[in-house]
């Protein structure tokens, strides 16, 4: 019998079927819908900035599990989380940035503690039409024609420094001087302040920059300090701050500190680093979250967090991935072009709002409008992607504590 004519049997079925390409057998739409949606962060975990990215971390596999755990996005797709660590370095930075780019093909890089790290690595995001989510405030990394591609989870360097301007002026400090490190993100934050200091009646006598990493600051601290002033600001990082207080607790100068609490705080290790005596009286200040919210107040008690805990860059990251699911499944699609459209429409008014992100996708496939408001802010964007409505914590450490003054805008 020829091969023509030979009958068909179910013998011959299975042999046929057993010698396909295996992979011919997984191409199907069923499968693909299936594959895991691949996002990615650079997160510092090391260097001047490394005490904040385990949280940062802990806080974004959180929403991955709980997204996953609901039953994904996308017709029930699972997000996959890749996590590069920048060390605190542009250069590193935007070497995690390219991995997860071309050799993890996300369609999202967030995180991005450091404005250097973000700056130098939007370029390469944006060439590669995907979505970057920041985690910085330098007013930079929102400037330009970004294509609706970029997305500010921070409130912006010129808002930080009027907020610092209100601490000196609550403090009685009207003759003062800043002290700050020589980088786009503390740098945006003079002239603002300059300005809201003029504004309270008080006055900026002079400004002392200096370059991080220095083996010693005695020379800046004994020119920003050594005219007596009423008050200094200093805009400083953790690792430089540390040796600028201590040199300041060994001048025995008097003038009042205000500083930023990623310099006076940095999760406890300012304190861990220059014991109770040296930090005494500094008055510090971060963009707050929203602490005395329903959606705050549950996600320090998912971090295993004590009650009152105050994350900042923990909770960004947290939002990070909220909005890039809530979005995509808004879009109905993971391609970066589209779905960036939503975040808007998920995150600013009007909307029913919602903080637990599986619910927000329950709500989005019901076809209900939402308003999502986060862990670490309301998420409320303007039209270049910057974050508004933030407030301000101010603390001041008391006999090796860190004790919160009160919240401003």
């Amino acid at each position: 019998m020829s091969p023509s004519t030979r009958p068909i049997t179910r013998r011959t079925v299975m042999a046929g079927l057993a010698a396909l390409p295996a992979a011919g057998l997984l191409r199907t739409p069923a499968a693909a819908q299936a594959a895991d949606v691949p996002l990615g962060m650079v997160l510092p975990f090391s260097g001047a900035t490394g005490p904040y990215g385990p949280d940062m971390k802990k806080a974004a596999e959180l929403v991955v599990q709980q997204v996953n755990g609901g039953g994904g996005i996308l017709g029930g797709r699972k997000l996959k989380l890749f996590i590069e660590d920048s060390e605190s370095n542009p250069t590193i930075g935007v070497t995690g940035t390219k991995k997860l780019l071309e050799v993890n093909k996300v369609e999202l890089v967030g995180g991005f503690w450091g404005s250097p790290i973000a700056l130098a690595s939007k370029p390469i995001i944006l060439a590669a039409n995907k979505v970057q989510m920041v985690s910085c405030a330098a007013n930079a990394v929102t400037d330009g024609d970004n294509r609706g591609l970029v997305w500010r989870f921070q409130a912006k360097s010129t808002s930080w420094g009027p907020a610092g301007a209100k601490v000196m002026a609550s403090i009685g400090a009207k003759k003062v001087v800043v002290l700050a490190q020589q980088n786009p993100f503390v740098v945006a934050m003079i002239e603002p302040f300059k300005a809201e200091m003029a504004k309270l009646g008080g006055s900026v006598t002079d400004v002392v920059m200096y370059n991080p990493d220095q083996p010693s600051y005695r020379a800046e601290v004994e020119k920003a300090f050594g005219s007596d002033p009423e008050g200094v600001f200093c805009l400083s990082l953790l690792t430089d701050f540390a040796s600028i207080a201590k040199e300041v607790y060994r001048g025995g100068f008097k003038s009042k500190i205000v500083a930023l609490s990623i310099g006076a705080d940095a999760e406890g290790k300012f304190l861990q680093a220059v014991g109770p005596e040296v930090g005494e009286g500094i008055y510090h200040l971060q963009p707050a979250p929203p602490l005395e919210s329903p959606a705050y107040k549950t996600f320090v008690t998912e971090m295993g967090a004590p009650a009152g805990t105050v994350f900042l860059f923990a909770g960004n990251a947290h939002d990070q991935i909220c909005v890039t699911a809530l979005a995509m499944e808004h879009a109905k699609s993971q391609d970066p072009l589209v779905w960036s459209k939503s975040i808007p429409l998920v995150c600013n008014p009007p909307g029913e709002e919602v903080a637990d992100v599986v619910k927000g996708l329950e709500m989005i496939r019901a076809g209900k409008k939402i308003k999502f408001v986060g862990a670490g802010a309301s998420c409320d964007f303007d039209a270049k992607g910057d974050q508004i409505n933030r407030s301000f914590l101010v603390q001041v450490i008391k006999g090796g504590k860190n004790v919160t003054v009160g919240v401003i805008s």
